[in-house]
């Protein structure tokens, strides 16, 4: 090394070590969000934020355009908002969401999803999305999916987190949402 050259280490010890010790913590930050498992099994940490439901969803698609259905198929959907589960749940609001399937495998197609939640009587919403394996051909899945928080408005503008949609056995889906910020 030449003469005059320094390194972090030896021209300011101190620096390197705020350096070091600002990297260790910052390794520890949003740790917490996820538990350790398979991304299909693994879930936030700690209660939701908030939990809403949806009636089963109207689907947007005639039975020739199921049976057609390939890559770029884009299917649309939207149902009602509700407080609970059932015929005593409340309609709060709406809840509508486009699928795109961007991949075919053997017996599944994996589709990018955005789902918008939207309150009745105020301009609050929150909008998810990310992309998940369906069974080839079939609308629905029986296995949670994960999507991320990418925004929403009034009340939750600007929000990030996570939701958890749950096919129920009525047909009914839960949503468990994780705000972070």
């Amino acid at each position: 090394m030449p003469r005059n050259a320094t390194t972090l280490t030896n021209r300011h010890p101190a620096n390197f070590l705020a350096i070091v010790f600002a990297l260790i913590a910052m390794a520890g930050c949003g740790t917490t969000a996820r538990s350790t498992g398979t991304s299909s099994e693994a879930k936030p940490l700690g209660a939701p934020t908030l939990t809403v439901y949806n009636a089963p969803p109207i689907i947007l698609q005639t039975e020739a355009q199921k049976r057609d259905a390939g890559v770029n198929a884009i299917v649309g959907w939207h149902a009602d908002l509700d407080d609970a589960e059932g015929d005593g749940a409340k309609t709060i609001g709406k809840c509508n969401g486009t699928m795109q399937v961007t991949r075919i495998e053997d017996d599944r197609e994996h589709r990018m999803t955005m789902i918008e939640i939207d309150w009745d009587g105020s301009s609050d919403s929150i909008v998810a999305g990310g992309s998940h394996p369906y069974p080839k051909k079939g609308i629905e899945t029986t296995t949670p999916i994960v999507r991320g928080v990418l925004g929403g408005t009034g009340t939750y503008a600007n929000a990030r987190g996570e939701v958890v949609s749950t096919r129920l056995p009525s047909g009914w889906y839960r949503h468990e949402i994780w705000l972070f910020n």
